[in-house]
Protein backbone atom coordinates (compact mmCIF):
# COMPACT_ATOMS: atom_id res chain seq x y z
CA UNK A 1 0.00 0.00 0.00
CA UNK A 2 1.06 3.56 -0.69
CA UNK A 3 -0.23 5.98 1.93
CA UNK A 4 0.24 9.73 1.98
CA UNK A 5 0.32 9.97 5.75
CA UNK A 6 0.49 13.75 6.09
CA UNK A 7 -2.66 15.39 4.71
CA UNK A 8 -4.21 18.23 6.67
CA UNK A 9 -7.94 18.26 7.21
CA UNK A 10 -9.38 21.76 7.17
CA UNK A 11 -12.63 22.81 8.79
CA UNK A 12 -14.29 26.05 9.78
CA UNK A 13 -17.68 25.17 11.24
CA UNK A 14 -17.86 25.21 15.03
CA UNK A 15 -20.51 22.50 15.02
CA UNK A 16 -17.84 20.27 13.46
CA UNK A 17 -15.46 21.11 16.29
CA UNK A 18 -13.37 23.26 13.97
CA UNK A 19 -11.94 26.76 14.10
CA UNK A 20 -9.74 29.05 12.03
CA UNK A 21 -8.62 32.10 13.99
CA UNK A 22 -8.84 35.67 12.81
CA UNK A 23 -5.09 35.92 12.22
CA UNK A 24 -5.23 33.10 9.67
CA UNK A 25 -8.47 34.23 8.06
CA UNK A 26 -7.20 37.77 7.58
CA UNK A 27 -3.78 36.72 6.37
CA UNK A 28 -2.87 35.75 2.80
CA UNK A 29 -2.48 32.01 3.48
CA UNK A 30 -6.23 31.31 3.68
CA UNK A 31 -7.05 33.09 0.41
CA UNK A 32 -4.06 31.63 -1.43
CA UNK A 33 -4.96 28.10 -0.38
CA UNK A 34 -8.67 28.33 -1.20
CA UNK A 35 -7.85 29.75 -4.61
CA UNK A 36 -5.23 27.06 -5.28
CA UNK A 37 -7.69 24.33 -4.28
CA UNK A 38 -10.36 25.68 -6.60
CA UNK A 39 -12.52 26.55 -3.59
CA UNK A 40 -12.29 30.32 -3.90
CA UNK A 41 -15.81 31.67 -3.69
CA UNK A 42 -17.24 28.64 -1.88
CA UNK A 43 -19.30 29.94 1.08
CA UNK A 44 -17.50 29.39 4.35
CA UNK A 45 -20.38 27.35 5.75
CA UNK A 46 -19.91 24.88 2.88
CA UNK A 47 -16.11 24.85 2.81
CA UNK A 48 -15.70 21.88 5.19
CA UNK A 49 -17.66 19.46 3.00
CA UNK A 50 -16.22 20.87 -0.22
CA UNK A 51 -12.68 20.31 1.03
CA UNK A 52 -13.41 16.76 2.23
CA UNK A 53 -15.09 15.92 -1.09
CA UNK A 54 -12.06 17.22 -2.96
CA UNK A 55 -9.73 14.99 -0.91
CA UNK A 56 -11.80 11.91 -1.67
CA UNK A 57 -12.01 12.70 -5.39
CA UNK A 58 -8.27 13.26 -5.73
CA UNK A 59 -7.48 10.13 -3.71
CA UNK A 60 -9.69 8.02 -6.01
CA UNK A 61 -7.99 9.41 -9.10
CA UNK A 62 -4.45 8.83 -7.84
CA UNK A 63 -2.36 5.69 -7.49
CA UNK A 64 -2.46 6.04 -3.70
CA UNK A 65 -4.18 3.51 -1.50
CA UNK A 66 -5.13 6.12 1.05
CA UNK A 67 -4.57 9.43 2.82
CA UNK A 68 -3.80 9.95 6.48
CA UNK A 69 -6.02 12.94 7.33
CA UNK A 70 -4.92 15.03 10.29
CA UNK A 71 -6.99 16.52 13.08
CA UNK A 72 -5.48 19.41 15.01
CA UNK A 73 -5.98 20.05 18.73
CA UNK A 74 -5.93 23.51 20.26
CA UNK A 75 -4.00 25.40 22.92
CA UNK A 76 -4.73 24.63 26.58
CA UNK A 77 -4.19 26.62 29.75
CA UNK A 78 -2.43 25.44 32.90
CA UNK A 79 -5.67 23.93 34.23
CA UNK A 80 -6.10 21.77 31.15
CA UNK A 81 -8.96 23.79 29.63
CA UNK A 82 -9.09 24.83 25.98
CA UNK A 83 -7.72 28.37 25.58
CA UNK A 84 -9.96 29.72 22.82
CA UNK A 85 -8.16 33.07 22.74
CA UNK A 86 -4.78 31.55 21.87
CA UNK A 87 -6.10 28.76 19.62
CA UNK A 88 -5.72 29.82 16.00
CA UNK A 89 -6.50 26.51 14.30
CA UNK A 90 -8.63 23.60 15.48
CA UNK A 91 -9.90 20.49 13.72
CA UNK A 92 -11.78 18.27 16.14
CA UNK A 93 -11.16 14.56 16.56
CA UNK A 94 -14.81 13.65 16.11
CA UNK A 95 -14.89 15.51 12.80
CA UNK A 96 -11.69 13.79 11.67
CA UNK A 97 -13.14 10.38 12.56
CA UNK A 98 -16.43 11.21 10.82
CA UNK A 99 -14.71 12.34 7.61
CA UNK A 100 -12.64 9.16 7.73
CA UNK A 101 -15.86 7.15 7.56
CA UNK A 102 -16.83 8.80 4.28
CA UNK A 103 -14.31 6.82 2.24
CA UNK A 104 -12.12 3.72 2.68
CA UNK A 105 -9.30 5.86 1.25
CA UNK A 106 -9.28 8.21 4.26
CA UNK A 107 -7.53 7.15 7.47
CA UNK A 108 -8.06 9.40 10.52
CA UNK A 109 -5.09 10.66 12.50
CA UNK A 110 -6.46 12.36 15.59
CA UNK A 111 -4.69 15.09 17.55
CA UNK A 112 -4.25 15.44 21.32
CA UNK A 113 -2.50 18.18 23.22
CA UNK A 114 -1.15 16.38 26.31
CA UNK A 115 -1.88 19.50 28.37
CA UNK A 116 -5.63 18.89 28.19
CA UNK A 117 -7.11 17.57 31.43
CA UNK A 118 -8.61 14.50 29.75
CA UNK A 119 -5.61 13.73 27.54
CA UNK A 120 -5.27 10.04 28.45
CA UNK A 121 -9.04 9.43 28.32
CA UNK A 122 -9.19 11.11 24.91
CA UNK A 123 -6.26 9.01 23.74
CA UNK A 124 -7.99 5.79 24.71
CA UNK A 125 -11.24 6.97 23.10
CA UNK A 126 -9.81 7.86 19.69
CA UNK A 127 -7.66 4.74 19.53
CA UNK A 128 -10.78 2.68 20.18
CA UNK A 129 -12.58 4.72 17.50
CA UNK A 130 -9.94 3.91 14.88
CA UNK A 131 -7.25 6.58 14.73
CA UNK A 132 -4.07 5.18 13.18
CA UNK A 133 -1.73 7.69 14.85
CA UNK A 134 -1.70 10.89 16.92
CA UNK A 135 -0.69 14.22 15.38
CA UNK A 136 0.92 17.08 17.33
CA UNK A 137 2.45 20.45 16.56
CA UNK A 138 4.09 21.48 19.84
CA UNK A 139 5.29 24.87 18.52
CA UNK A 140 1.73 26.08 17.92
CA UNK A 141 -0.11 23.99 20.50
CA UNK A 142 2.10 25.45 23.22
CA UNK A 143 3.60 22.46 25.03
CA UNK A 144 7.03 20.95 25.53
CA UNK A 145 7.08 17.22 24.59
CA UNK A 146 10.02 16.76 26.95
CA UNK A 147 8.10 17.93 30.02
CA UNK A 148 8.13 15.17 32.65
CA UNK A 149 4.49 16.01 33.40
CA UNK A 150 3.56 14.18 30.19
CA UNK A 151 5.45 10.96 30.96
CA UNK A 152 2.28 9.01 31.81
CA UNK A 153 0.69 10.13 28.55
CA UNK A 154 3.67 8.87 26.54
CA UNK A 155 3.63 5.60 28.45
CA UNK A 156 -0.04 5.13 27.58
CA UNK A 157 0.71 5.81 23.90
CA UNK A 158 3.44 3.18 23.98
CA UNK A 159 1.14 0.70 25.72
CA UNK A 160 -1.55 1.24 23.09
CA UNK A 161 0.97 0.94 20.26
CA UNK A 162 -0.19 4.13 18.55
CA UNK A 163 2.51 6.10 16.68
CA UNK A 164 3.14 9.82 17.17
CA UNK A 165 3.44 12.11 14.15
CA UNK A 166 4.98 15.28 15.52
CA UNK A 167 6.01 18.42 13.69
CA UNK A 168 9.71 19.14 14.16
CA UNK A 169 11.79 22.30 13.73
CA UNK A 170 10.26 25.64 12.71
CA UNK A 171 6.56 26.09 12.01
CA UNK A 172 5.65 28.51 9.22
CA UNK A 173 1.85 28.45 8.92
CA UNK A 174 0.04 28.09 12.25
CA UNK A 175 1.14 30.98 14.52
CA UNK A 176 3.75 29.54 16.91
CA UNK A 177 3.80 30.00 20.66
CA UNK A 178 7.35 28.74 21.13
CA UNK A 179 9.46 27.49 18.22
CA UNK A 180 11.85 25.74 20.63
CA UNK A 181 9.13 23.15 21.33
CA UNK A 182 9.69 21.81 17.82
CA UNK A 183 13.31 20.86 18.43
CA UNK A 184 13.76 17.13 17.73
CA UNK A 185 15.64 16.64 21.00
CA UNK A 186 12.41 17.54 22.83
CA UNK A 187 11.09 14.16 21.63
CA UNK A 188 13.56 12.13 23.69
CA UNK A 189 11.05 11.59 26.50
CA UNK A 190 8.35 9.91 24.36
CA UNK A 191 11.07 7.95 22.57
CA UNK A 192 12.45 6.71 25.88
CA UNK A 193 8.94 5.61 26.91
CA UNK A 194 8.79 3.42 23.79
CA UNK A 195 6.58 5.55 21.54
CA UNK A 196 7.10 5.15 17.81
CA UNK A 197 7.83 8.74 16.80
CA UNK A 198 7.65 10.08 13.24
CA UNK A 199 9.37 13.45 13.02
CA UNK A 200 7.51 15.42 10.37
CA UNK A 201 9.80 16.98 7.75
CA UNK A 202 12.79 15.15 9.33
CA UNK A 203 13.28 18.31 11.40
CA UNK A 204 14.12 20.38 8.35
CA UNK A 205 14.01 24.02 9.43
CA UNK A 206 12.76 25.17 6.03
CA UNK A 207 13.78 27.55 3.30
CA UNK A 208 13.06 30.55 5.53
CA UNK A 209 15.62 29.46 8.16
CA UNK A 210 18.84 28.63 6.30
CA UNK A 211 21.15 29.35 9.25
CA UNK A 212 19.25 27.61 12.08
CA UNK A 213 19.19 23.90 11.39
CA UNK A 214 17.72 20.84 13.16
CA UNK A 215 18.02 18.17 10.47
CA UNK A 216 21.42 16.98 11.67
CA UNK A 217 20.12 16.59 15.22
CA UNK A 218 17.29 14.37 13.96
CA UNK A 219 19.71 12.38 11.82
CA UNK A 220 22.03 11.83 14.76
CA UNK A 221 19.12 10.70 16.92
CA UNK A 222 18.29 7.92 14.44
CA UNK A 223 21.36 6.05 15.67
CA UNK A 224 20.26 6.42 19.30
CA UNK A 225 16.58 5.55 18.92
CA UNK A 226 15.36 2.68 16.76
CA UNK A 227 11.79 3.89 17.24
CA UNK A 228 12.50 7.29 15.64
CA UNK A 229 11.46 7.90 12.03
CA UNK A 230 10.86 10.87 9.78
CA UNK A 231 8.51 11.84 6.99
CA UNK A 232 9.42 13.60 3.77
CA UNK A 233 6.30 15.75 3.71
CA UNK A 234 6.65 19.21 2.13
CA UNK A 235 9.96 18.15 0.55
CA UNK A 236 8.45 18.51 -2.91
CA UNK A 237 7.52 22.13 -2.18
CA UNK A 238 9.38 25.40 -2.00
CA UNK A 239 9.13 25.41 1.80
CA UNK A 240 11.45 22.41 2.38
CA UNK A 241 12.61 21.15 -1.03
CA UNK A 242 16.31 21.09 -0.12
CA UNK A 243 15.88 18.33 2.47
CA UNK A 244 14.88 15.57 0.07
CA UNK A 245 18.44 15.62 -1.27
CA UNK A 246 19.86 15.30 2.24
CA UNK A 247 17.58 12.37 2.96
CA UNK A 248 18.45 10.57 -0.27
CA UNK A 249 22.17 11.12 0.34
CA UNK A 250 21.99 9.19 3.64
CA UNK A 251 21.53 5.43 3.70
CA UNK A 252 20.39 5.62 7.31
CA UNK A 253 17.79 8.29 6.58
CA UNK A 254 16.47 6.35 3.58
CA UNK A 255 15.89 3.38 5.87
CA UNK A 256 13.87 5.45 8.34
CA UNK A 257 11.58 7.77 6.39
CA UNK A 258 8.01 7.50 5.14
CA UNK A 259 6.13 9.37 2.42
CA UNK A 260 3.79 12.32 2.94
CA UNK A 261 2.83 15.52 1.16
CA UNK A 262 1.82 18.08 3.82
CA UNK A 263 -1.16 18.89 1.60
CA UNK A 264 -2.53 21.53 1.03
CA UNK A 265 1.06 22.78 0.82
CA UNK A 266 1.54 22.61 -2.98
CA UNK A 267 4.07 20.27 -4.55
CA UNK A 268 5.98 22.25 -7.19
CA UNK A 269 8.49 20.58 -9.53
CA UNK A 270 10.01 23.90 -10.63
CA UNK A 271 12.19 23.95 -7.51
CA UNK A 272 13.99 20.88 -8.91
CA UNK A 273 14.67 22.36 -12.33
CA UNK A 274 18.44 21.96 -11.98
CA UNK A 275 18.13 18.27 -11.12
CA UNK A 276 15.28 17.29 -13.46
CA UNK A 277 15.52 19.61 -16.48
CA UNK A 278 12.80 21.52 -18.30
CA UNK A 279 11.16 18.58 -20.04
CA UNK A 280 10.60 16.64 -16.81
CA UNK A 281 9.47 19.73 -14.92
CA UNK A 282 6.89 20.45 -17.64
CA UNK A 283 5.65 16.87 -17.52
CA UNK A 284 5.27 16.91 -13.76
CA UNK A 285 3.64 20.34 -13.77
CA UNK A 286 0.86 19.04 -16.00
CA UNK A 287 -0.27 16.55 -13.35
CA UNK A 288 -3.32 18.29 -11.91
CA UNK A 289 -3.99 15.83 -9.09
CA UNK A 290 -1.87 17.15 -6.17
CA UNK A 291 -1.34 13.73 -4.57
CA UNK A 292 -0.33 12.17 -7.87
CA UNK A 293 1.98 15.13 -8.58
CA UNK A 294 3.66 14.86 -5.18
CA UNK A 295 4.29 11.13 -5.66
CA UNK A 296 5.54 11.63 -9.22
CA UNK A 297 8.01 14.31 -8.14
CA UNK A 298 9.42 12.05 -5.43
CA UNK A 299 9.81 9.18 -7.88
CA UNK A 300 11.52 11.44 -10.41
CA UNK A 301 14.01 12.46 -7.72
CA UNK A 302 14.80 8.84 -6.88
CA UNK A 303 12.61 8.13 -3.86
CA UNK A 304 12.37 4.33 -3.68
CA UNK A 305 9.24 2.21 -3.69
CA UNK A 306 10.25 0.99 -0.25
CA UNK A 307 9.97 4.54 1.09
CA UNK A 308 6.70 5.09 -0.75
CA UNK A 309 5.14 1.99 0.84
CA UNK A 310 6.78 2.01 4.27
CA UNK A 311 4.23 4.29 5.93
CA UNK A 312 1.43 1.77 5.56
CA UNK A 313 3.44 -0.87 7.39
CA UNK A 314 4.56 1.54 10.10
CA UNK A 315 0.94 2.54 10.72
CA UNK A 316 -0.30 -1.05 10.76
CA UNK A 317 -2.23 -0.76 7.49
CA UNK A 318 -0.26 -3.07 5.21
Amino acid sequence: MIIDMHVHLIGMREENGCLIGKKLLRGPAYHILTRALGLDGVPREKLDDAYADRLIAWAKLSELDGLGILAFDGVYDSSGKLDAQRTQFLVGNDYCLEVGERSPLLFPICSINPMREDAIDELERVVEAGTIAIKMLPNSQGFDPGDEAFKAFWQKMADLGVPLLSHTSFEHTIPPIDQAYGKPERLRLPLEQGVTVIAAHCAGAGTAHPFREDFDTWHGMLEEHENLWGDISAMASISRYQYIHRVLASELACERVVMGSDFPVPANPIVFLRQLGWAEVRRLSKIENPFARNAAIFRALGVSEEIMKRGAALLGLA
